[in-house]
């Protein structure tokens, strides 16, 4: 067996000792079977960049909901602008399950990189949530392209690249109001009030997989 089905049937059973021993949950079944999951992986359908979550924001998209998946300690140390804490271990409590179990938003899921988000992802679609995506590279990768961008060689930077690097200049400047990257870094986030999420309906059909 490969590695990475390994990981997946792993988290499998991950989502459903959360399910069974967290308090707060509802009764929960898988129902993507690993083989499933396994091609959707391979496909990286779920990931979405830095640079289109930062123009969504930009734009003031109300699509958009950004889900941090850290610590509560992480998240008031730093997170992006209105995004909602709901901490990895507690994706399947009763409480918040609504956030990823609906059709009305375009659900981000972040943390520091990419892999706890991609597990919580992993896990949610497992019980046949859609429209969760995953900010790819997480906040590192977002303090590299947005708060710090780098600007490409001289001989580079024509095309696509310049307008790439325009774009991620304009967006630093949003998002840190031109001062010190370590000062925006360092500042907290602001409450975000938690939007109304409308659940979906759906029959839950087929068992264990």
């Amino acid at each position: 067996m490969k590695r990475r089905e390994v990981l997946i049937i792993a988290l499998l059973f991950i989502g459903s000792a959360m399910a069974i021993f967290l308090p707060d949950t509802k009764p929960l079944k898988h129902i993507i079977g690993a083989k499933q999951l396994l091609y959707e992986v391979n496909k990286e359908g779920r990931y979405i960049t830095t640079d289109e979550v930062a123009k969504m924001i930009m734009e003031k998209d109300p699509s958009l909901l950004l889900i941090d998946i850290r610590s509560p300690e992480a998240y008031k140390k730093y997170s992006l602008d209105g995004a909602i804490n709901i901490p990895f271990n507690k994706i399947l409590d009763k409480s918040n399950i609504d956030y990823f179990d609906q059709d009305v938003y375009t659900t981000v899921l972040f943390s520091n990189g990419s892999s706890l988000a991609d597990e919580a992802w992993l896990i949610l679609r497992s019980y046949d949530y859609k429209g969760n995506k995953v900010m790819k590279g997480g906040l590192n990768q977002w303090y590299k392209t947005i708060l710090n961008p780098q600007k490409p060689a001289d001989d580079e930077l024509t095309g696509a690249l310049e307008k790439q690097y325009l774009f991620r200049k304009g967006a630093q400047i949003y998002f840190t109001g031109a001062t010190p990257v370590s000062t925006a870094k360092s500042s907290k986030p602001k409450a975000p009030s938690k939007p109304v999420v409308k659940r979906k309906k759906k029959e839950v059909t087929g068992g264990c997989g």
